[in-house]
């Protein structure tokens, strides 16, 4: 299995596994309510962070190692970043608080989770695309 078809398959399996953890969410009444809500969202990071290092991995293929191992500390990171931003801007938002409803605290998996996901569909029709010719 190449890093772009691993990037993909832990991309679809990162929304999957948010979509059920916030699925239990749901079900259970709220947060901090389900006893699946932990192990869905380790679940679930580990699926995030395989998608975004082997989507590094995939764009610097052919480059030496230590780009390679860069871009993999960068692609975590930036990743980490994204999550950050969108959490704040989620707070700007919707005013934290007892009243503020699960939702909002789940909405930055899903940005990161279905972002990750449209980059490494563009990327792999990219390459398709790009080994057909």
């Amino acid at each position: 299995m190449n890093s772009t078809r691993l990037a993909l398959v832990a991309a679809v399996a990162t929304v999957l596994l948010w979509g059920a953890k916030s699925t239990a969410i749901g079900i259970a009444g709220g947060l901090d309510l389900s006893p699946w809500e932990s192990p869905l969202f380790l679940a679930g990071l580990l699926a995030m962070l395989t998608t975004v290092v082997s989507l590094a991995l995939s764009l610097t293929l052919g480059r030496p190692g230590w780009v390679r191992a860069g871009s993999a500390v960068l692609a975590t990171v930036t990743g980490v970043g994204l999550t950050l931003v969108v959490a704040a801007g989620v707070d700007v938002w919707a005013t934290p608080g007892p009243g503020r409803h699960w939702v909002w605290s789940e909405v930055n998996l899903w940005v990161g989770a279905l972002a990750a996901l449209g980059l490494v569909v563009v990327l792999r029709r990219r390459h398709l695309t790009e080994g057909a010719s």
